[in-house]
């Protein structure tokens, strides 16, 4: 099969194939990430569970913010990377897409949530974000590194929730 390459013009401007489409491909996730925590204090979401709370090793709420902001854009870089391979790219940056959005919507999954269905949440973001580093890394190297800090991140978060069942 072909692939078709399509010039600037007819792309979306985050998959462009210049320096614009990748700065954008940046800032719209940050701004994403940005905009939800924001909406996580302002709702009182952040609201932490005592489970976690317990956890000798639990970092500050703060920091885990600091931390997505710095995900979520590297994330965003990884997906115009893969995305940039063509048609075989086109399809790993869904993936991170996938990771992105479910990034994005899991304050609002495990929001009031017991200990049980946070951990659950973590394990299942982990499975995510390695499906997604391993099917950027078939496509761009650069991708797949961009992804792996979070990879080590989510881990820590996994076994933090982990830790957490035991004083829920």
């Amino acid at each position: 099969m072909t692939d078709v390459v399509l010039d600037n013009s007819s792309r979306s401007p985050w998959n462009r194939n210049d320096k614009r489409g990748l700065a954008i491909s940046i800032i719209l996730p940050f701004l994403a990430v940005l905009i939800g925590n924001g909406a996580v204090y302002a709702l009182g979401w952040n609201s932490n569970d005592p489970a976690y709370e317990a956890v000798s090793f639990n970092p500050p709420g703060g920091v885990v913010a600091v931390v997505w902001l710095i995900i979520f854009p590297m994330w965003g870089a990884a997906r115009w990377y893969a995305y940039q391979t063509g048609l075989a790219g086109r399809r790993a940056s869904y993936w991170i897409l996938a990771l992105i959005g479910w990034a994005l919507l899991y304050p609002v999954i495990t929001s009031g949530s017991n200990t049980l269905i946070s951990a659950s949440a973590n394990a299942a973001s982990l499975v995510l974000v390695i499906t997604a580093a391993f099917q950027a890394r078939a496509v761009s190297k650069r991708a797949f590194w961009l992804i792996a800090p979070s990879i080590a991140w989510i881990g820590f978060a996994t076994v933090l929730g982990f830790f957490a069942l035991s004083h829920a």
